[in-house]
């Protein structure tokens, strides 16, 4: 098939329509272009239309996939998945991944270490929802939890979990109705297993809240000791 016309397209200009045979065949980046130093005239066969056909596939597969880390990091399942249902190859799709985490901008180490870090800062979370929030993101089991002993090893967690049971205690007891301890206790208890804090934090995390009467006003917060302990 000859090359009859290359036409740079008028909504994107660096992409050209090539013509074979005197007819449209297909759209590529002109980086292609060049880089096979396709000109008018040229004579192309069947696999030489394949072999350009796959470097335009996987151009757009890449620039698809760097679009996307450029608003966020992406685990590699996340970054497969999304290019695969945008119905890239398989095979192009792997090697843009590999070309990618070659190059350091797909690495599941960086993620976990971002995504555990963000997490805390927003809301709260214990290693359990972690844990299961990075496995859905297709994070290894090893080096979650490599990274979960590194970034919120045991007294962090217990540290956080304390903080948080703080605050929402104080909320219950600024409410007009009052609570019940037992109640108050199962709350906490509710709550801190719900955001993923593990049964061996929780329990000693009550008994250091119970170990004071937390009385609050609208307008400040008083820690006065008791003996009051957690069973």
């Amino acid at each position: 098939m000859i090359v009859t016309r290359i036409e740079r397209q008028r909504r994107h200009r660096n992409r050209v329509n090539l013509f074979l045979d005197g007819e449209f065949a297909f759209g590529l980046h002109e980086e292609i272009i060049v880089k096979a130093q396709i000109r008018v005239g040229d004579e192309l066969d069947p696999a030489t239309i394949g072999i350009v056909k796959s470097h335009e596939e996987t151009k757009l597969a890449r620039d698809n996939a760097l679009r996307l880390l450029s608003h966020r990091m992406r685990s590699e399942k996340e970054l497969r998945f999304t290019l695969l249902e945008r119905e890239f190859d398989p095979t192009i799709v792997n090697n843009v991944v590999l070309e990618l985490q070659t190059k350091g901008y797909v690495d599941d180490r960086k993620f976990a270490a971002a995504f555990i870090r963000d997490a805390r800062l927003r809301k709260p979370a214990g290693t359990a929802m972690l844990f299961q929030k990075l496995r859905l993101k297709g994070i290894d089991r090893a080096l979650i939890m490599e990274s979960l002993n590194e970034l919120l090893p045991t007294d962090t967690e217990q540290e956080l979990a304390y903080t948080t049971a703080m605050k929402l205690l104080k909320r219950i007891r600024t409410s007009r109705k009052p609570v019940p301890q037992e109640k108050e206790k199962q709350r906490l208890t509710q709550y801190l297993a719900q955001r993923g804090f593990p049964w061996n934090t929780i329990r000693p995390v009550l008994r250091k809240v119970f170990a004071t009467v937390v009385a609050v006003n609208p307008t400040e917060a008083e820690v006065i000791p008791t003996d009051v302990e957690a069973g």
